[in-house]
């Protein structure tokens, strides 16, 4: 969870364009749930083409 009101969660509110002016006069403030993936899994069939598998996989 972003922290309401943090330097994060102001940042994500403007890159949005939310005002904040509108989010400070909700009852309860808009939660933001920050995901951060470990793995990736690409799937493109173009891929074999220049000889690759058509499924890649990336551990971050």
């Amino acid at each position: 969870m972003v922290e309401p009101f943090s330097d994060e969660y102001l940042m994500l509110m403007e890159h949005k364009k939310i005002p904040v002016e509108a989010m400070k006069k909700l009852p309860q403030a808009m939660n933001l749930i920050k995901v951060v993936p470990t793995t990736y899994d690409y799937l493109d069939s173009d891929l074999k083409k220049d000889g690759f598998g058509s499924r890649q996989h990336w551990e971050v």
